[in-house]
């Protein structure tokens, strides 16, 4: 027997609204996916949730982000307009598309028993309190990511900390949601955290008070530091991998860390009995093993194209706006926070098996240089680091 699916509605808005249903082997597991509404200039683009059935519980991994937030909080923070389509959309769209998908796969949320996040980014867990306020569900989530989901100050904290280190890059500064002046925060920074009542911190079954066969923990670390995915099947039939941010289709999930996202490819090889990958974005994965590779050679490639590039001093936002760096260029005026990520993770792996050193500081401004040797001697140092698991780096910068 093989995994079977069907659209049990198509997409109605803006690629989202969708309800697919996943059927397993045994039959007694199934999946459905509930596709929920996220921009893609300002944001990753539609969210897929997934609504596990099994015969001892029902789980909802991710919650997406309510349409409301997406306004005001998305678009402020890249200092642009709100279209007039997205202003135009009902506040609540993204429960409504939540509720409607329950709806056609014969519940509520009232039913839900296990709330897993898969990693602690805003379109993961934002809706959380929505749900919440309709069930009695337990929440769960990596221990890693605790200081993200619980903590009502996290954005705060995330913007006064990475906003400094992207000065730090050269990026422009980012639309501040902060009164310094006035010792104020943007409403944007509302409280939205939930409670984890079962942290993860092992592979293999769910830490609940609920029977959960035949679904697994994956720890997927460097997209985020806690990232999680969902093996789902029984041993010896096909599996369904619910992978999150870790792995998308068809665009390349931001890594935090590269090295552990490295680490995180090189252990994805070993998941043979996957027949399918759904990620939290994107297009299904019908071939793991075939994308794994491909996003391994994508960063082996960029890795490659920095050490090149940095022949001559570069700061990160240097290299992050050189055209051809990025499939789409980058302009060198307009602050792209996931742009000059990108390529200061690049940079940081370079500068962990000593390819890149730092010539000076300028303005506040960190610059760069690699070293002069060949491209493949320092591939073969970083391939050993990937592989060498007894190697952890003292300090990342």
């Amino acid at each position: 027997m093989k995994i079977s699916k069907k659209i049990l509605r198509p997409n109605t808005e803006f690629d989202s609204g969708r309800v697919q249903q996943y059927v397993l082997p045994s039959k007694d597991l199934r999946i459905t996916q509930i596709t929920t509404f996220c921009p893609g200039d300002v944001g990753p683009g539609a969210i897929h949730l997934y609504l596990i059935e099994s015969k001892d519980a029902l789980i909802l991994l991710d919650t997406g982000v309510p349409t409301h937030i997406v306004r005001s909080t998305f678009y402020a923070l890249f200092d642009r307009p709100v279209p007039p389509e997205i202003a135009a959309l009902p506040d609540h769209l993204s429960e409504e598309q939540l509720t409607e998908g329950l709806k056609i796969a014969g519940y509520s949320i009232e039913d839900i028993d296990l709330l897993i996040i898969s990693h602690g980014h805003w379109d993961h867990y934002l809706m959380g309190r929505s749900i919440l306020n309709h069930c009695q569900a337990q929440v769960a989530a990596h221990v890693l990511e605790t200081p993200w989901i619980c903590n009502p100050w996290m954005s705060t904290v995330f913007w006064l900390t990475r906003g400094e280190q992207l000065k730090g890059s050269g990026m422009p500064a980012m639309n501040s949601p902060i009164n310094f002046t006035e010792r104020k925060l943007d409403p944007m920074f509302s409280d939205y955290s939930l409670a984890v009542d079962l942290p993860i911190f092992l592979e293999g079954d769910l830490p609940a008070d609920l029977s959960t066969r035949g679904i697994e923990v994956k720890h997927l670390p460097g997209h985020t530091s806690g990232s999680i995915g969902l093996v789902v099947g029984k041993e010896g039939e096909e599996q369904i991998l619910l992978c999150g941010d870790a792995i998308l289709n068809p665009i390349t999930p931001n890594p935090d860390d590269l090295l552990a996202y490295l680490r995180t490819l090189e252990d994805l090889k070993g998941f043979e009995a996957v027949r399918l990958a759904l990620p939290a974005h994107g297009d299904e994965i019908d071939n793991l093993s075939l994308r794994v590779n491909f996003l391994e050679k994508h960063h082996y490639r960029r890795l490659r194209l920095t050490h090149e590039l940095c022949q001559k001093d570069k700061s990160a936002w240097d290299l992050a706006t050189v055209k051809g760096f990025f499939n789409t260029e980058v302009d060198k005026g307009e602050a792209n926070f996931l742009a000059a990520s990108e390529a200061l993770i690049h940079m940081e792996m370079l500068k962990m098996v000593d390819a890149l050193f730092r010539t000076k500081v300028k303005n506040g401004i960190h610059y760069f240089r690699a070293t002069d040797e060949p491209s493949a001697a320092v591939h073969a140092r970083i391939m050993s680091l990937v592989r060498d698991r007894k190697t952890i780096p003292l300090m990342r910068y």
